[in-house]
């Protein structure tokens, strides 16, 4: 069996903020309960590959029963969770610390960039502290929205000067509000590399940047969206369906239930196997002849429009523009 990792949604949509471009918010909340997490995490460690991992995400995943934290935390597994980062504690950046976990926390840049998540600015900062007292690994993800499509140097500047990690993520609003296009994408990741290649290059990571360098350097990317089929990881929701992506969680993707069905029945289901063809199958002639095809392979699907890829624009401008400087890099 290919090893495979599980992204859980223990609480679904439930969260404590409103962020005006969540795309998740039309979705179902619940409460997975603890039985039914540790059915799951019994089966997934019992299967046979070493590589195993498991990301906790919502809504807000620390609204999940604090039996969910304890039993993942105790697992022989790579785990982390995405937080918007106004309920961690002390004590749960003690947990994270002494369980090796990974945390993701959401910040859209300084306070006045950061206006579509609402009044949430200084318990996120005060959460990052927490994590930064502990020592715990984390990293940060910027949404690229209206809010801060402009200021791209400016958000990053912020990101590095002010917290001590050097791990960032940002990733484009194409949904439902707040939306950005193909030129602005374009324009944002020009000017957010331009302020990274002038001196942070081998101090700080950026999720994009590596996976281009690793598409360069080992043939294949590390960014799902990169890459040639949809067939990178399960979304596990609170109720125990099972979805072939974060961004596809829908009706007629539904692969089955871990309460029904046994994970090797999900991966064989003929819905994920056409899903995961799909990105492929579908590319538009203009995607199968650009030159920048092996780093884009026609975006991830949540960013095409009648079968085309909405920021297709700005990803050539960025491509053209950076690719020579990230192959030199190597």
């Amino acid at each position: 069996m290919k090893p495979f990792s599980l992204l859980v949604k223990p609480v679904g949509a439930a969260c404590n903020l409103h962020c005006r471009y969540c795309f998740y918010a039309d979705h179902a909340a619940g409460a997975m309960t603890p039985a039914l997490f540790r059915q799951m995490l019994d089966s997934y460690l019992a299967l046979p590959f070493a590589a195993k991992s498991i990301a906790l995400q919502g809504g807000e995943p620390l609204l999940a029963a604090p039996e969910i934290l304890a039993a993942l935390g105790a697992a022989p597994l790579d785990k982390s969770i995405q937080t918007n980062g106004t309920l961690l504690t002390d004590a749960h950046a003690r947990r994270f610390a002494a369980e090796r976990w990974l945390v993701g926390v959401s910040l859209d840049g300084p306070r006045e960039l950061n206006r579509l998540r609402g009044d949430s600015f200084d318990a996120v900062v005060r959460g990052i502290r927490a994590l930064e007292a502990a020592d715990v690994d984390y990293n940060l993800l910027t949404v690229v929205s209206q809010a801060n499509v402009r200021h791209a140097a400016r958000v990053y500047r912020y990101l590095r000067d002010t917290f001590r990690t050097r791990f960032h993520q940002y990733i484009e609003c194409t949904a439902p509000c707040e939306t950005i296009d193909g030129d602005e994408w374009g324009a944002f990741l020009v000017d957010l590399f331009d302020e990274w290649i002038k001196a942070d290059a081998h101090t700080v990571s950026i999720r994009l940047f590596d996976s281009i360098v690793s598409q360069i350097v080992r043939g294949y990317p590390t960014q799902c969206s990169a890459a040639d089929s949809c067939r990178q990881y399960l979304v596990v929701e609170h109720d125990g369906s099972v979805y072939p992506c974060d961004f596809h969680v829908r009706a007629d993707l539904k692969l089955g239930n871990i309460q029904t069905h046994t994970w090797e029945e999900l991966l064989a289901s003929p819905v994920y196997r056409d899903f995961a063809a799909a990105k492929t199958a579908a590319l538009p002639d203009a995607c199968r002849t650009c030159e920048f095809r092996r780093f884009c392979q026609g975006d991830c699907p949540r960013n095409r429009r009648a079968g085309r890829p909405i920021l297709c624009a700005g990803w050539k401008r960025f491509f053209a523009h950076a690719l020579d400087r990230l192959a030199a890099l190597v």
